[in-house]
């Protein structure tokens, strides 16, 4: 469990950092923003294919590559990345809270104390898609916010989640 524990300790200060860099920095957060994200994913990405050798969760290593490929996809490409970003990060966002709420849903039948976490955080993932999903020309700023937002927050989630498994 120590390595599940630093599994999520990891990816939730990938996470955190990432969202804060786009917050501090946000007029070069739109600019770059396929190239922040891409950078993201990619290390998102390892970390899911790592979990998955640690664990043999085979959903971390479909997520994994996933991720992997749209990080490469969007730093080699970021001008078609900042147009498509609202649809790409909503989709991606979607993919991860569907997870997320599914692990949720598993943990709590489980019987794992906390688990109701990992399935607010999944809720609040695909409330975030939707949103970036049905108005994403609205504000490119709004959806850069919200997108740094829902990094913060599922980053200090994951971090939380790592000192809530039992020992």
């Amino acid at each position: 469990m120590k390595s599940l524990r630093v599994n999520l300790w990891v990816t939730g200060a990938i996470l955190i950092v990432v969202g804060l860099m786009m917050m501090r920095y946000p007029v070069e957060a739109i600019m770059s923003a396929g190239m922040i994200l891409g950078i993201g994913l990619l290390m998102t990405g390892v970390n899911h294919v790592a979990g998955w050798y640690m664990f043999g969760l085979r959903r971390l290593l479909a997520f994994g590559f996933l991720d992997i490929v749209a990080g490469i996809v969007m730093m080699i490409q970021p001008g078609i990345s900042a147009f498509l970003f609202p649809f790409v990060v909503g989709l991606w966002l979607l993919s991860a809270g569907i997870s997320r709420t599914c692990a949720g849903f598993w943990l709590g039948g489980a019987g794992m104390p906390g688990w109701w976490m990992v399935l607010a955080g999944g809720l609040a993932m695909i409330a975030f898609a939707v949103m970036m999903c049905v108005a994403p020309l609205s504000s490119t700023f709004s959806v850069m916010m919200i997108l740094s937002g829902v990094l913060v927050a599922s980053g200090v989630m994951a971090v939380i989640e790592g000192f809530v498994i039992p020992r």
